[in-house]
């Protein structure tokens, strides 16, 4: 790869013009020699070195994202379609607006605190992230942070955040449950720490309960553990008739989805034995067979929402509204009968 001096060389101007054209500063450089020299990088194929670029601009330009959530050993995060609208539409703006950005997955808190501390970057984005290490993070770390379906257990900060009507999604799905006759389901929160969002949709679905005049037992809630054979084998327990279950009410359509064809291959039948409801509406939802009823979001939208906010505190701009929480619909498909 060609040196500043190279192509300084090669276009007959300084090294220093060169440097103005890397570095952006095309307000001290002629329209006709900017297109020179950068013709001249472009074909040389020159990318500036970023350790450098970090020092003269004291910026790194890196946009860090993490997902709080358990790395598997046999699936990824990128596997399901929430995670990967999410990360996709952060990604594209991010490097729309000049930017990179860094992933990293992890469910240890103390790592999660430490790489928020340790990372050199222009703005942070934390997904998934229990309240009480938000605040740690909030009150330790000096640089733009956006959260994306974070709960956070005190008002002493300001935190910006992209979240989702949670409970008004695990109420409207448990009431059309109702009004087709099930009263005795089961609610498979898709984490087995039981975070922020999954409670609160489970407490909607006790709320459509509550306005029956009935109650939905705490009980009636059994997080999926990360690893896939010890799921299906809870998928045959729950659907056997000694558990006596008519529907089972995911949040997520990635494990509703694994449930339903997985139910299928072993000879149950969706929903004449079962009925089976998701939550994020995405493609999933609507390639297995039957189509899931299910609850939408915009996932795509949370991310650009978050990385629109993150620039905004990046470039010291006004955010008139530092909590977004964004709508649910239910769609109803045909993966619920009426009993």
């Amino acid at each position: 790869m060609a040196t500043i001096k190279e192509i300084s060389r090669k276009a007959g101007v300084s090294a220093t013009t060169v440097a103005n054209v890397i570095h952006g500063r095309t307000n001290k450089v002629s329209a006709a020699t900017l297109h020179k020299v950068q013709a001249i990088i472009d074909s040389e194929k020159y990318a500036p070195n970023m350790g450098a670029m970090m020092l003269l601009h004291n910026n790194s330009r890196i946009i860090g994202v993490i997902m709080f959530t358990e790395p598997r050993h046999n699936e990824t995060v990128l596997e399901d379609p929430f995670s990967s609208a999410i990360l996709g539409a952060m990604e594209r703006d991010i490097r729309v607006a000049g930017y990179y950005m860094m992933l990293y997955v992890s469910s240890d808190e103390d790592e999660v605190v430490r790489l928020s501390k340790s990372w050199k970057m222009d703005g942070l984005i934390l997904v998934w992230v229990p309240g009480k290490i938000c605040s740690i993070i909030n009150s330790s770390i000096d640089i733009p942070l956006v959260y994306i379906d974070c709960f956070f257990n005190d008002d002493d900060h300001v935190y910006y955040n992209i979240g989702l009507e949670d409970k008004k999604g695990g109420y409207e799905v448990t009431k059309y449950l109702l009004s087709m006759g099930h009263t005795n389901m089961l609610f498979l929160p898709c984490n087995p720490i039981f975070p922020g969002g999954d409670s609160e949709r489970f407490a909607g679905c006790k709320q459509a309960f509550s306005e029956r005049g009935l109650t939905l037992p705490d009980t009636a809630k059994l997080p999926l553990p990360y690893d896939r054979m010890k799921r299906e084998k809870i998928y045959l327990e729950i659907t056997s008739k000694k558990a006596g279950y008519t529907a089972l009410v995911f949040s997520s359509d990635y494990y509703a989805a694994e449930a339903l064809t997985f139910l299928q291959d072993c000879g149950v039948r969706i929903p004449q034995d079962i009925s089976i409801t998701g939550f994020d509406d995405n493609i999933f939802s609507r390639l297995v067979t039957p189509r899931l009823t299910t609850v939408h979001q915009d996932s795509s939208e949370k991310g650009r929402l978050a990385i629109e906010m993150l620039m905004r505190l990046i470039h010291g701009e006004a955010v008139k509204q530092p909590r977004i929480t964004l709508p649910i619909y239910l769609q109803i498909r045909d993966s619920v009968r009426k009993l």
